[in-house]
C-alpha cells in the first residue's frame, strides 16, 4: 500500500465531509446569527437511528430515510421551538442552548443504543478500487462524488432560486430583507433544514465505515466548524477549506500518528482565530 496515496485517499473522503458539515454551520450562522453547536447531533442521530432500525429488522432504505427524517426535524425544531421564541435572547445565552440541546440529544443516543459504538451496511457494496497503490471503498467513491456535488448544488440554489436569494438577502441584512418582503423566519428555518440535511447525508455516507457513538455530534460540529472558519463563513469557500482541512488531517494522521490529530487541528482552530482577530481592537472597532 502506497502510504501517500492512501492518505490523499482518506483526505478526500474526510474532506467532503467537512465540507457538508461546514455549509450546514455557515447557511445557519449567516442567516440566523447563531453558532449551532448542536448542528452535528443531526450526524450522529442518523447513525444511531438507522442502525437501532437495521437491528429491529427494517429495510435498509427505509432505515436511512426515517433516520434523516428524524435528524433534519431534530435541527428544524430546535429552531422553531427552541430558539425561535428566545430570538431576543443575548447571542451567547444561544449558543449555551444550543450545546445544552447537544447533551440532550447525547442522553437520549445513551438511552437508545448505549455508550459502544454502532453502524449499518453500506449502501454500496463492492470491492475496492485500487488506485496508485491506494484503496477506495465504493461507499468513500460515493462520499467524496456526493459530498462535493451535493455542496456545489447548494451553491447554485444559492444563487440561481427564489428561495436561495431570500437566504442570501436574510444572512446579509435580516431586518431589510424583512422590509423588502422576505419571510425571514422561513428563510431561518430552511437554513436550519438544509443544515441537518447535509449533516444527515454525511452520517448516511461516512457511518458505514467508521461506526458513530452518541459522542460523535460534537465532534464533528467542532470539524465542520474549523472548516466554516478558515473559510470565513463564506458557503463558497467551505468547499475549498473543507478538502483542504480534510487532506491536511489525513496527511497528520499518516506520517505523524492518529494521536496528533485532535491536538494538531485544534491548534489550527486557534490560528485560524488569531488571524480573523488581526483586524479586532478592544471595544470592536476594526484597524485602518
Amino acid at each position: 500500500m502506497n502510504l501517500f496515496t492512501q492518505s490523499v485517499i482518506s483526505g478526500l473522503m474526510t474532506g467532503a465531509l467537512y465540507t457538508l458539515l461546514g455549509i450546514g454551520l455557515v447557511l445557519v450562522y449567516r442567516t440566523a446569527r447563531i453558532l449551532n453547536l448542536a448542528h452535528g447531533e443531526s450526524f450522529a442521530i442518523t447513525g444511531v437511528v438507522a442502525a437501532l432500525l437495521v437491528g429491529y429488522g427494517v429495510p435498509l432504505p427505509v432505515s436511512i430515510a426515517v433516520a434523516m427524517l428524524v435528524a433534519v426535524a431534530f435541527a428544524t425544531s430546535l429552531h422553531r421551538f427552541v430558539l425561535r421564541p428566545r430570538s431576543e435572547w443575548p447571542a451567547g445565552t444561544l449558543i449555551l442552548i444550543t450545546l445544552g440541546a447537544a447533551f440532550v440529544a447525547r442522553g437520549v443516543m445513551i438511552l437508545l443504543v448505549g455508550t459502544d459504538p454502532v453502524s449499518f451496511p453500506a449502501l454500496f457494496e463492492a470491492p475496492p478500487i485500487r488506485v496508485a497503490g491506494g484503496a477506495l471503498p465504493v461507499q468513500g467513491l460515493a462520499l467524496v462524488l456526493v459530498g462535493f456535488g451535493v455542496s456545489v448544488a447548494v451553491g447554485l440554489f444559492l444563487a440561481a432560486t427564489r428561495s436561495g436569494k431570500q437566504l442570501l438577502a436574510t444572512a446579509e441584512n435580516p431586518y431589510a430583507a424583512e422590509l423588502l418582503g422576505v419571510d425571514v423566519e422561513r428563510a431561518r428555518l430552511i437554513a436550519y433544514g438544509i443544515g441537518g440535511l447535509l449533516s444527515a447525508l454525511a452520517g448516511v455516507l461516512l457511518i458505514p465505515l467508521i461506526a458513530v457513538d452518541f459522542q460523535s455530534g460534537l465532534a464533528m460540529t467542532l470539524r465542520g466548524f474549523i472548516a466554516a472558519a478558515i473559510a470565513g463563513m463564506s458557503p463558497v469557500g467551505v468547499l475549498a477549506s473543507g478538502l483542504g482541512l480534510g487532506l491536511f488531517e489525513a496527511m497528520v494522521g499518516a506520517y505523524l500518528g492518529a494521536l496528533f490529530q485532535d491536538p494538531v487541528m485544534f491548534f489550527v482552530l486557534i490560528l485560524v482565530a488569531l488571524w480573523q482577530s488581526r483586524k479586532i481592537r478592544f471595544g470592536g472597532g476594526r484597524r485602518a
